[in-house]
């Protein structure tokens, strides 16, 4: 991970924020373009009720937007960057499963990039995809 992080600063710091903190996000593997990123189970993610419920949606919607952000970092010419549009669709429950986001810079402009990402959990079932689109300079 020190090794991505050297080569993609602007990664640890998205990594280091308080809130990506606070879901335990970290970037697994990164290249100009594609990222994958980990959320580790936490019961504080869960909806209400026992650990056997499912993550709350608002957690996998963050680490989509996580993915997609930290992708659009990794091009060379990134200097600023914000969420433009997020559209996700839930395709299955993410039951006590660290989740796994691969995001890939499907289209970078001078001022638009935008952003397709999927959300698999450890068994490789496919809880979430997503097109992010992100205002860039």
């Amino acid at each position: 991970m020190a090794d991505i992080y050297q080569r993609f600063p602007a990664l640890k710091e998205l990594a280091d924020g308080a809130f990506s903190s606070l879901l335990g996000l970290r970037v697994d593997s990164a290249q100009e373009g594609v990222v994958r990123v980990r959320m580790p189970f936490d019961l504080r993610l869960l909806n209400y009720g026992s650990p056997s419920v499912p993550v709350h949606g608002g957690a996998i919607a963050s680490l989509v937007d996580f993915a997609a952000c930290a992708a659009v970092w990794t091009l060379p010419t990134t200097r600023r960057s914000a969420t433009i549009s997020l559209t996700l669709n839930y395709t299955a429950p993410a039951i006590q499963s660290d989740l796994f986001a691969n995001a890939t810079v499907r289209h970078s402009g001078r001022q638009i990039a935008s952003i397709i990402v999927e959300v698999r959990d450890r068994h490789d079932t496919l809880i979430a995809d997503a097109l992010v689109t992100y205002k860039i300079s």
